[in-house]
């Protein structure tokens, strides 16, 4: 039996008010914020309703706009929120995506290290997805090399006026560590390649850095490597280590 899919009629406040949603979404990409906003609201009070009976079908057919792009626009509006409530500048969209993971508070402190670290006022998008990365190992529990006494600390155990500082170091000494080892081919080709040895490798962090670990699928026997305090010095280490081994046997 076919489901029957039953349309419900506007009132006519929300039949105008659906209207001026609409004309701020076909403002274009300069009013993507204007936009999302306005699909948000068309999407949450199911303004939609009365012609179409999903959301995703009538911003295609309205807009011509595929479900992952209403999606963006929606997701950039709400990020530009939180960039508002804190008084910072919004950047374009495509930076606020390289954001994607990071929490609000930690917004300026990216933007601020990439700047510093590219020399860029205006860094791109790949620029600002590295540090994003860095400072989400941060947040998740990875550690910082403290400004004053160059130990390593959680990221929460640094001044708020140092941690550009200490997270730019951080991200410098990072980037090089990964130029370095590019060198000797890529280190995630290198770590993947134990899967054609019935390993799953996986790079794993805490509170004394990072290490690389291998379980055998078959036996269940675990491996870990040394400790590094960047990923890629993390398989750095592990690969000279374990090569050292194969050529002693």
């Amino acid at each position: 039996m076919t489901a029957q899919h039953v349309l419900q009629l506007l009132t006519p406040e929300e039949q105008a008010r659906l209207t001026e949603l609409e004309e701020q979404v076909m403002v274009g990409a300069s009013a993507a914020v204007l936009a999302g906003r306005a699909l948000t609201e068309i999407r949450d009070s199911r303004l939609y309703r009365e012609s179409y009976d999903s959301f995703q079908t009538y911003a295609e057919d309205r807009f011509g706009m595929s479900r992952q792009r209403a999606y963006q626009l929606m997701d950039y509006a709400a990020t530009a929120g939180e960039f508002e409530k804190r008084g910072l500048q919004l950047p374009p969209e495509r930076i606020t995506r390289a954001l994607g993971g990071v929490v609000p508070d930690d917004y300026a402190l990216v933007l601020d290290v990439t700047r510093g670290v590219t020399g860029k006022e205006h860094p791109s998008a790949t620029d600002v997805k590295a540090t994003a990365d860095a400072v989400r190992d941060l947040a998740a529990g990875a550690h910082v090399e403290h400004p004053d006494t160059g130990q390593p600390v959680p990221l929460s155990q640094v001044p708020p006026e140092r941690r550009v500082e200490a997270v730019s170091k951080a991200v410098r000494r990072g980037s090089k560590d990964y130029r370095d080892f590019q060198g000797e081919g890529s280190p995630l080709d290198w770590l993947s390649g134990f899967q054609t040895m019935g390993l799953s490798g996986s790079v794993e962090f805490g509170k004394e850095g990072w290490w690389v670990r291998l379980v055998d699928g078959a036996t269940g026997e675990v491996k870990e490597g040394p400790k590094g305090q960047t990923l890629w010095k993390a398989i750095e280490a592990a690969r000279v280590a374990w090569e050292g081994e194969r050529e002693q046997d």
